[in-house]
């Protein structure tokens, strides 16, 4: 009897320490704004790896070691950094074949929390697509991990959470006995065909109005205009071969 493949949705960090799925399984975290889609965008273009650090001091250390550094908090770029966590601030020829080092308020803090996963990928919904074929072929459970944001459930996580259940579930055979990937599927299917009037609703978004323009915003929220599946390899992240 073939066993069916899970789907589990954490719909913020703190819920991590009390997931179901069982081993073998496999991890996509998301944060899509910024850290997330900011990763798929620096890889696409050509950045040779991130590099993901979860405290400012540790970036900074880096810096003094001859590091481009890429630091935000709170949706600020960090005195010390050479750029801010933006996907459009990648889109720099200087950057390319470049190893960068990456310090977000919530998406690498979520990179760093995951363990026990076979692979870890980096999931958004520029790279959407991308993602769910790889998760098929890794023939694994699948954990989808929501940065959120401080902790708490945000709107985009959930709606990406949501549109990843439902491609995983519609076209690859997936299942789910978790009420958070049932909401979030619903959630998507509510949203899909109004996604920028949907988002334009979110707390997360209302915070960064200021910081994230609209070329930016019509970035983000482009579905599957990266065909790059970041994963990580040891401390870094880079783009998957398979």
């Amino acid at each position: 009897m073939e066993l069916k493949r899970t789907i589990e949705v954490v719909l913020a960090p703190g819920l991590f320490t009390n997931f179901i799925t069982k081993k073998p399984y496999v991890v996509v975290v998301v944060d899509v704004f910024r850290a997330t889609t900011s990763i798929c965008a620096a890889l696409d273009y050509g950045v040779k790896s991130i590099i993901p650090v979860k405290r400012i001091r540790h970036a900074r250390i880096l810096k003094r070691m001859g590091f481009i550094v890429a630091a935000e908090r709170n949706g600020k770029k960090v005195k010390f950094a050479d750029l801010d966590n933006s996907a459009i601030s990648f889109f720099n020829p200087a950057f390319k074949g470049k190893d960068i080092v990456y310090s977000t308020t919530n998406g690498t803090k979520a990179v760093k929390r995951v363990s026990g996963a076979s692979s870890i990928a980096i999931g958004s919904f520029v790279n959407l697509e991308a993602v769910a074929k790889w998760v098929n072929k890794q023939d694994k459970n699948v954990i989808i991990f929501c940065a959120g944001w401080k902790n708490k459930v945000n709107m985009e996580d959930s709606l990406f959470a949501g549109a990843l259940t439902e491609k995983l579930m519609d076209e690859y055979g997936f299942i789910t006995e978790c009420d958070s990937a049932t909401m979030v599927k619903g959630q998507w299917e509510t949203a899909k065909n109004n996604l920028m009037e949907t988002i334009d609703q979110a707390s997360h978004r209302r915070r960064l109005r200021n910081l994230v323009n609209d070329e930016l915003l019509k970035y983000t929220f482009s579905l599957n205009s990266s065909h790059i599946v970041p994963v990580v390899k040891g401390y870094k992240i880079v783009p998957a071969k398979d």
